[in-house]
């Protein structure tokens, strides 16, 4: 059987002084060796060898003498993220998608020459798909950082991203874009309802987050070593977060009902997730098997239908979507309006702001400066207990 070809064959020294990258028994000239062109030319080859199957791209002796395009630059971008946001799936499924968006519409264009006006039709094209002007503004500054970051890789003349950065953002009001839905905190009553119908898994995680405001994306990747039970209040230092590149540690305080809501689940291995969607499913598929109607004698065997290797399986822990999705289901069964798991962060951090102030609002949700961290160090988790004190409860209503 023969060996499957590499997705990244080497950027390699010629004798003639240029790089050379070998793709499906093709050598591609790529310029001078370890310059940033060159470099560029290598990343925009791969991507397009690996996008096409693995199958040379043409006129391999011209590729020294090609002007650094667009696609240059997305090419080596794509590499650059892979680094940038290994832990962050969402950052990087929204650059790829809009380095893919680049390279259909301008990749082949002379990046010297993307400027204002390639941009605000790349803007109209978001517009026309019916987002929202924020996100529109959003998405359009992304793309700007793609060319920037050509400008630090010596492949993109610095005069681009000033040219670019004129192209002012839509303004309410001015645009025909719609406006954003500003997100509001979730009913405490429609919560309530809704955990009745969750696995001891989910209601377990909806208590938790709501008590604490934590991020769903931190309450995934929650596990028994990372909550420091050594004291009188239980800290959870978490340890990927949004704001963790900018040096900050993240720790949130688990008082009263979060403390009773994560205990049964820090009695496993140190290094797993707490909270596992196999365990949910298997509890879903015993709800089931208790409460049919038909005779055991008679009918189905319990579990006769399954499959026996699905190619669904339950991950190893709750995504954003798994999360959501279980949401919904209970939301709908229990006869209440629709809502997200995110809202949960938002009525943790109304009610905290309301009973505690918008400081201890602030620090409880992780809303911290960089800049004072170091400074005010103990004082931020001493009004992070504090707000945790006041955040909203649901077992005394749900009793």
């Amino acid at each position: 059987m023969a060996r499957p070809r590499s997705k990244m064959p080497a950027y390699r020294y010629h004798v003639s002084g240029q790089a050379v990258v070998t793709l499906a028994a093709k050598d591609f000239y790529l310029g001078e060796y370890d310059s940033p062109e060159s470099r560029a030319r290598y990343f925009s080859l791969l991507a397009e060898y690996n996008s096409n199957g693995q199958q040379a791209p043409g006129q391999p002796q011209r590729q020294a003498e090609t002007p650094i395009t667009v696609r240059c630059v997305t090419g080596e971008f794509r590499e650059h993220i892979k680094t940038k946001y290994a832990n962050n799936k969402t950052a990087t499924n929204r650059f790829q998608n809009l380095c893919t968006l680049l390279e259909d519409e301008y990749g082949d264009l002379p990046a010297k020459k993307f400027g204002p006006r390639k941009l605000s039709a790349l803007r109209d094209l978001f517009v026309a798909s019916g987002n929202c002007r924020p996100y529109v503004n959003s998405q359009t500054r992304n793309i700007i950082r793609i060319m920037k970051y050509g400008v630090s890789r010596e492949v993109v003349p610095p005069e681009v991203i000033v040219a670019l950065d004129s192209l002012e953002p839509l303004r309410h009001g001015q645009t025909t874009a719609p406006e954003g839905k500003k997100r509001k905190p979730v009913s405490v009553d429609d919560v309530i309802a809704t955990v009745k119908f969750l696995s001891p898994t989910l209601r377990a995680m909806v208590i938790l987050q709501t008590a604490t405001g934590m991020r769903p994306s931190e309450l995934f990747r929650m596990r028994p070593c990372d909550v420091d039970r050594s004291g009188d209040v239980w800290l959870y230092r978490v340890p990927v977060h949004k704001t963790a590149h900018h040096g900050i540690e993240k720790v949130i305080p688990l008082l009263g009902e979060a403390r009773e809501a994560v205990s049964p689940f820090l009695l496993r291995d140190a290094e797993t997730p707490c909270f596992s969607p196999a365990e949910s499913a298997q509890w879903f598929r015993e709800q089931r098997s208790a409460n049919r109607t038909t005779p055991r004698s008679c009918g189905n065997v319990a579990g006769g239908k399954r499959k026996a290797n699905p190619k669904r399986q339950p991950g190893a822990q709750y995504s954003k979507d798994s999360y959501r999705r279980a949401i919904e289901r209970a939301a709908e069964k229990a006869g209440v309006s629709h809502w997200f798991p995110y809202q949960l962060r938002h009525l943790a951090g109304t009610v905290v702001r309301e009973l505690a102030g918008i400081e201890s609002a602030q620090i409880l949700l992780g809303h911290t400066s960089p800049r004072t961290t170091e400074i005010y160090a103990k004082v931020p988790l001493a009004k992070a207990i504090e707000a945790a004190r006041v955040a909203p409860r649901l077992t005394d209503r749900t009793a």
